[in-house]
């Protein structure tokens, strides 16, 4: 068990801590692991140590070394509170009662690019071909393979790491298409490429949500702290990972079926 002392509180690592053994007035956060343990604790720390101030509770960080161990914690309902994509934002409201209370501003769009002299026009072209993306559970590549509803019909996925590697994976042509972000798109070399598809679904970008065991209260003040001048200052190097310069309100509606782009993924039919 690591322990991090900043500000009197006190940030956990490990998965050996079972809620028995927490106060009952301590709040458990975890976030998706775009991190190591180590990275999110730093990241992270100043602004639960704000929250902390803010509702008089302790918040401990239960960070996961992969996807397997972070899915583990999210189906067992170990998290009190998260910041993840909104396919799991959707899924905990759906299943275990969260509310989304803030989320980083923008919207989530992909787009699916070709080399320019593909003979593929349209996502049906894609089938039986190979296409490069990111690893389940990651939001682009659940939302593209939620437009396949058939799985034998769904294109065999090239998983790659960083979407620079993605974008190699393309030029090379090891893959017939890949899978992007639309901001990232718009940034990278395009020589030889273009795009077949370009956002055919947009969605709320990554988003803190509390769950059903916060008193309302607590999590209302929660809400107000983060979209407040002095969470955006506090939460700077968070939200300069991200790209951001706030956190915004998080609008319930703006989730309604995403949860569905985590059937295919063990446990979260």
């Amino acid at each position: 068990m690591l322990k991090l002392l900043k500000s009197g509180l006190c940030m956990v690592l490990g998965w050996s801590l079972t809620g028995s053994v927490l106060a009952n007035d301590t709040i458990v956060f975890s976030t998706a692991p775009t991190q190591t343990p180590e990275q999110t604790i730093k990241l992270y720390t100043p602004l639960l140590n704000y929250l902390s101030q803010v509702t008089g509770r302790q918040f401990v960080i239960k960070p996961a070394k992969n996807y397997l161990e972070y899915n583990n914690g999210t189906l067992q309902n170990a998290y009190d509170m998260v910041f993840d994509g909104p396919h799991y934002t959707a899924w905990r409201m759906e299943r275990q009662g969260a509310v989304p209370v803030a989320r980083l501003p923008g919207v989530i769009s992909i787009v699916v690019a070709v080399r320019e002299d593909s003979t593929i026009r349209h996502l049906d072209d894609l089938i039986g071909h190979n296409v490069c993306a990111f690893s389940s559970p990651n939001m682009l590549t659940m939302d593209f393979l939620n437009y396949f509803r058939n799985p034998a019909r769904q294109p065999t996925m090239l998983r790659i790491e960083g979407f620079k590697e993605i974008n190699e994976c393309l030029k090379s042509g090891r893959g017939d298409a890949a899978v992007l972000r639309d901001q990232v798109w718009a940034k990278q070399d395009q020589t030889g490429l273009r795009l077949i598809e370009q956002s055919f679904r947009s969605h709320p970008e990554r988003t803190f949500s509390v769950g059903s065991r916060v008193e309302p209260e607590v999590r209302d003040k929660i809400a107000v702290a983060l979209v407040s001048d002095e969470g955006s200052r506090v939460a700077a190097p968070l939200l300069e990972v991200f790209k951001k310069e706030k956190f915004i309100a998080a609008d319930p509606r703006s989730y309604e079926g995403l949860g569905e782009l985590l059937a295919p993924v063990w446990g979260f039919q």
